[in-house]
């Protein structure tokens, strides 16, 4: 568990997470990333979520790509800035702007689960690539402009678990995957739970000894907490009755990145038991809570799900006690009026919260109790600023209108809580 802080650093630490941001910082460009420090950027498209994360090293990891999906507006959000390039795109230049000066590619591009809105749906117009092998959405589209290094899924090689898994997105994202280890040496690999050597620093790792991630969770597979050992939630998939069959969502992958004493969890579309999709839901398929214990206290958090009605329960949030949440919305309803009660209910747990969400919709404006009030930013990109050695962190919200990446607003210094693990 976290080390409560002494009274007087509590103080200390409210009255700085308070203050008022720099009037310096304010309409300019984010200041570049440098050596030791730890950047996530929850980069807001409208469309799907994508999160690129610089680790200490320069090190380049994005997980999830965002992309068209068969919603449109108005309950899919408009795109962000607009609509004259596609989710994909946008990703990929924001992605190129802010990677270290002399990169020239991802490091790591992972895939939480197999949605059109964190992959890329293939729909009616998705254009063919330039090599005509595939379509663009998503993944593949921010491949086309940016060159991927490594590629980390929950299915590789046959995505055959729970069954085989064949649509038109995951049909185009094979024929991607053939043609990119055929033609440009691509590496593909299985996000493997348990394991704290899957996900490392690439250029000094020697440098940060105190930086590392480790993979929580995916396919039922969860992390026990000792060494790299885990378990399995599920039973065998020709157990499952006719009406106790999961959603793709609950095979998503789940990770905690630890810098120093700063922790942060993300974990895809999670979720807790569908009481609502299903006449009987199976106990075994609420998995959100054991990944929450799993994870274990954090500063930081990416909600589940968009913040979604079905996740983000009391027991995931009670165990990750988290000080900063970020939602990554794509939808009218992100996040859910029940779920943003749980977040900012001091009854499921006591401390100080910052919730941050990249996408308000007016329709949300107006069911979710005075969240344009209670939320600290309602528009824009998120970026979490981790100081070197994760002491602590800032949080910078962007102007998502333009790519010039303007600051809207800085919150913090906020203090790393030392953990017990």
């Amino acid at each position: 568990m976290k080390a409560f802080l002494p009274a007087l650093a509590l103080l200390a630490l409210a009255s700085s997470a308070n203050a008022q941001p720099s009037v310096t910082e304010i309409g300019k460009p984010l200041p570049a990333w440098q050596k030791g420090e730890f950047d996530i950027h929850h980069i807001n498209t409208g469309r799907g979520e994508a999160q690129l994360m610089i680790l200490p090293d320069g090190t380049s990891l994005l997980v999830d790509m965002s992309g068209k999906t068969k919603e449109q507006p108005p309950f899919s959000l408009p795109t962000r800035p607009d609509a004259s390039r596609p989710p994909g795109e946008w990703v990929a230049r924001y992605v190129r702007r802010v990677l270290p000066q002399g990169a020239d590619k991802i490091d790591y591009a992972l895939i939480s689960h197999f949605h059109g809105d964190h992959m890329g749906g293939i729909v009616k117009d998705s254009p063919p690539a330039s090599n005509g092998a595939y379509r663009l959405s998503g993944v593949t589209e921010v491949a086309e402009h940016l060159p991927i290094a490594k590629l980390i899924d929950r299915g590789w090689p046959d995505y055959s678990y729970p069954e085989p898994i064949h649509n038109p997105t995951m049909d185009n994202y094979r024929a991607f995957l053939a043609w990119q280890i055929q033609h440009q040496g691509l590496q593909v690999e299985q996000f493997k739970p348990g394991r704290n050597d899957q996900l490392v620093l690439k250029h000094e790792p020697a440098a940060y000894p105190r930086f590392q991630i480790r993979n929580l969770y995916a396919n039922g597979v969860l992390w026990t907490g000792a060494g790299d050992e885990t378990r399995s939630l599920f039973p065998p998939v020709s157990a499952w009755p006719a009406n106790q069959q999961l959603d793709e969502n609950k095979f998503s992958i789940a990770f905690r990145v630890s810098y120093g004493a700063f922790d942060y969890y993300t974990g895809g579309d999670i979720s807790s038991i569908d009481e609502e999709t299903s006449s009987a839901p199976p106990p075994w398929g609420n998995v959100e809570p054991l990944v929450g214990q799993a994870a274990g206290p954090v500063e930081a958090m990416k909600a589940n799900h968009h913040g979604s009605w079905d996740a983000n329960s009391i027991p995931f949030l009670a165990a990750l006690r988290p000080r900063v949440i970020v939602i990554g919305a794509r939808a009218d309803g992100h996040p859910a009026v029940n779920t943003w009660k749980r977040m900012t209910s001091k009854k499921v747990w006591p401390g100080d919260r910052d919730i941050f969400v990249t996408n308000v919709s007016p329709a949300t404006a107006k069911t979710t109790y005075d969240i344009e009030k209670t939320a600290k930013s309602t528009q824009g990109h998120v970026v979490i600023r981790v100081a070197e050695g994760g002491s602590s962190f800032r949080v910078f919200v962007l102007d998502d209108t333009d790519e010039d990446m303007r600051v809207k607003a800085v919150f913090g210094p906020y203090v790393s809580q030392p953990s017990g693990r």
